[in-house]
């Protein structure tokens, strides 16, 4: 069995942060460790959440005691992050994963800001995107989390694929537009992988916390990056999709939650830059 660490937010009562890419994991098979940079009663965006972010001591005297069951993982996600120093305890964590596994696959999930602003602080985003970026194999920003790291213009799908292969070797970029559709793409270098499908009215919070989790297992188990990106895309899509005011405006992850194994994958749009 594959063992996956998140070192994100964790939500109590939304299915974000570490509490949507955690259950996305270990539903699908992957053993999973959590340390949380934060501990938060919901979403911000429902009202004031309560709780605190993980001061980075305590974070960093949790990841000793991890670190001493010598626990060998394949895998380190990074989500929300809340400080610099959690910054710097996250890149010893991947930096002492690599050693103990160089074939460990480090997803960093830039997680910034959206519709045209940060939500985290300034010196936190240059923090993630100077020490973390570098040391992942696969980042997942959304489309102005893309912008912002790179500095260049994400209007058209054109600008997004080319930024996208400015900021990283191996990019995946959620919030794609495709026509009246939108989707994700993965891009690998001058490669392009493009899965879409119909746009939301509205969608729940914890989308691409979701979809990190879930590319990363099908990666785990087994899948090359641009089927494991197909088959997530499908599979988050229907969860979206089967949102409804029975779910308090929240992912439906618990009750539809085979959706993410049994859903067939979807069509892949390959292109070249």
């Amino acid at each position: 069995m594959k063992t996956t660490l998140v070192i994100s937010s964790f939500v109590a009562a939304s299915r974000v942060g570490a509490s949507a890419s955690t259950f996305c994991l270990r539903r699908l098979g992957i053993e999973t460790v959590t340390l949380p940079t934060t501990l938060l009663g919901r979403h911000p965006g429902w009202g004031a959440p309560g709780g605190a972010a993980v001061e980075a001591k305590t974070l960093e005297n949790m990841w000793e005691g991890v670190k001493a069951q010598t626990i060998q993982f394949d895998a380190v996600l990074t989500g929300y992050i809340s400080s610099p120093a959690q910054v710097d305890l996250a890149a010893r964590i991947i930096e002492h994963t690599k050693t103990k596994n160089p074939e460990a696959i480090i997803l960093v999930d830039p997680v910034m800001g959206d519709h045209g602003k940060l939500y985290i602080d300034w010196a936190v985003a240059e923090k993630i995107k100077t020490v973390l970026i570098p040391l992942a194999d696969l980042i997942t920003p959304n489309v102005w989390e893309l912008g912002h790291l790179t500095g260049l213009p994400v209007e058209t799908q054109a600008q997004i694929f080319r930024a996208a292969r400015t900021a990283h070797t191996g990019t995946i970029v959620t919030s794609v537009p495709d026509g009246d559709n939108i989707g994700a793409a993965f891009i690998s270098g001058g490669n392009v992988s493009l899965v879409s499908h119909e746009r939301f009215k509205t969608i729940p919070h914890g989308g691409g916390d979701a979809l990190a989790g879930t590319v990363l297992a099908h990666r785990l188990n087994g899948l090359p990056t641009e089927d494991a990106l197909a088959k997530a895309v499908a599979g988050i899509f229907e969860i979206i999709s089967a949102a409804n005011t029975g779910d308090a405006g929240e992912l439906p992850l618990i009750r539809r939650q085979g959706i993410l194994e049994t859903t067939p994958p979807l069509a892949i749009k390959r292109t070249t830059l």
